[in-house]
């Protein structure tokens, strides 16, 4: 007899060893969604129906798959998750499985057991029957929460996964820590090893520009590394700082100019003035990048435009700047079709010329947004990993003005380059009101009858849920061109 906990309980088991545990949390609570018709007074309504869950959800999660292809397995286990809720019901009363196809609710009765005496006979007993649908509203709701039957076993299917998940983890753990000075020490060493570097570009052809604004504690200790890692063309870009940080810069020997335009962007247009080697890489003064981190990119540069570095140190960055940084990743994805891990990284590797002829226009820290979108759509762009330091010194990005500052150039970058995709993105958003119009409509014609709705709401709903299926159908075909265009010009680039 299945309950609320055992909803969630099955497939938690079933997705915890394959997803890990907070995954298969939010797969376990996928599977209550179809319960929540008890808002609406009406319970084993049509969102118990298999037929309209697939019809809901497997758009979704198609287009969530076919845009980041990795989470093919996980969206399958939240379509499993979801029907798995009217297959359990359909073992315990009459669900509406297959609504509307057919305008019945059925009840599958398992009768399974052994008897003893004269030894041991099992029996096995099925049942199926059916009653018409019936989607009148309830007076009050007495369906259980937990039974006491279904609670040891639901338990069990919760705990089980999660303990052995847990010891799993603690075991990696020794098993690093035991090891560290030895097999994987080994391993790490052979892997970078085997790495090409013959084919890396040599540090002679990089010019590091190094935009800084008050980095007086920083800047020594960043040029320093540089030069100890083998960087001697290295073009400092002082925001006219009031502290010594010029003067430091200039103390150690490098090229120090004065930026013209306000910000970051300013900056990094100012040094296209400066720069005469094919390659460009910027990074922050603030001392969060590890030079050591650039021969990564150096070995992949002749083959792309943009080589963007994903921080890795999340421990030194808050917890509210990890969150505005997912939701610009996210949009910036979305809107441009893009598969990004972090577009606001402050080091990333440049093909000077790619850049030279591009006009920015952003201000501020959009500058790297506004990069990105442009390589994405006119050349090549990978990632590779680097570390995250703690900063020293003085953080002068704050997180809410310029997290909306680059949130808002996002947004004009689709629209400058995906215009159509934009427009039709935001008018499939009205599919949302527009479904919720309609429905409530008919639930309250079809529930309370001809009086109690509104012929005018319902053609309200029903031309917003149409112009955003037209808008999603629209943003659909623009994406698909879009990337169709990229990859013609990617193959006719590389000839």
């Amino acid at each position: 007899m299945p309950d609320v906990l055992t909803h969630f309980a099955l497939p938690f088991a079933l997705t915890a060893p394959l997803f890990g545990l907070k995954r298969a949390f939010l797969i376990g609570l996928i599977a209550l969604l179809p319960d929540l018709d008890v808002l609406v007074r009406v319970h084993r309504s049509a969102t118990h129906s298999i037929i309209l869950l697939l019809a809901f959800a497997l758009p979704f999660v198609v287009l969530l798959a076919y845009r980041v292809p990795r989470l093919k397995a996980l969206c399958s286990a939240v379509v499993l998750s979801l029907i798995s809720h009217p297959l359990l019901d359909m073992f315990q009363t009459y669900t509406p499985v297959l609504y509307p196809l057919v305008e019945s609710s059925i009840f599958v009765d398992v009768d399974v057991g052994v008897l003893m005496g004269g030894g041991l006979r099992p029996y096995f007993d099925v049942g199926v029957s059916s009653v018409p649908v019936d989607f009148s509203p309830f007076k009050s709701l007495d369906a259980v929460m937990v039974t006491g039957q279904t609670l040891p076993v639901s338990m069990a299917l919760i705990l089980a996964p999660a303990i052995c998940r847990l010891f799993a983890v603690k075991s990696r753990g020794r098993v690093g820590a035991s090891d560290s000075n030895g097999s994987q020490s080994f391993q790490a060493e052979s892997a970078v090893k085997s790495v090409p570097e013959e084919a890396a570009i040599p540090p002679d052809d990089v010019t590091v520009v190094v935009p800084v604004l008050d980095e007086a504690e920083a800047i020594g200790r960043v040029l320093d590394e540089l030069r100890q890692e083998g960087y001697s063309r290295i073009l400092v870009v002082d925001g006219y700082s009031s502290d010594a940080t010029a003067e430091i810069a200039m103390a150690k020997g490098v090229r120090v100019v004065y930026q013209h335009g306000l910000g970051k962007a300013g900056a990094i247009k100012t040094a296209l003035e400066y720069v005469d080697t094919p390659y460009m890489l910027v990074m922050d003064g603030d001392y969060t990048y590890d030079p050591k981190d650039i021969k990564r990119m150096l070995l992949h540069a002749a083959k792309y435009d943009e080589i963007i570095g994903v921080r890795s140190g999340s421990e030194n960055i808050g917890w509210l700047h990890r969150l505005g940084n997912k939701l610009i990743n996210f949009t910036f994805n979305l809107l441009l079709g893009a598969s990004l891990s972090d577009v606001c990284s402050g080091m990333y590797l440049l093909r000077t010329e790619a850049l030279k002829g591009f006009e920015l226009r952003s201000r501020g820290f959009s500058v790297e947004v506004e990069i990105v979108a442009h390589m994405c759509s006119s050349g090549r762009v990978t990632e590779v990993p680097i570390s995250y330091r703690r900063r020293v010194g003085r953080r002068k990005l704050k997180t809410l003005r310029d997290g909306f500052s680059i949130i808002s150039t996002v947004f004009w970058l689709a629209r400058t380059y995906n215009p159509v995709f934009l427009l039709a993105t935001l008018a499939s958003l009205l599919a949302v009101p527009g479904a919720v119009l309609t429905l409530w409509q008919l639930y309250l014609r079809y529930v309370y009858g001809a009086e109690a709705w509104s012929m005018g709401v319902a053609w309200l709903g029903l031309f917003l849920l149409v112009v955003g299926m037209q808008g999603f159908t629209v943003a659909t075909i623009a994406l698909l061109l879009k990337r169709m265009e990229k990859r013609i010009v990617q193959t006719f680039g590389e000839k």
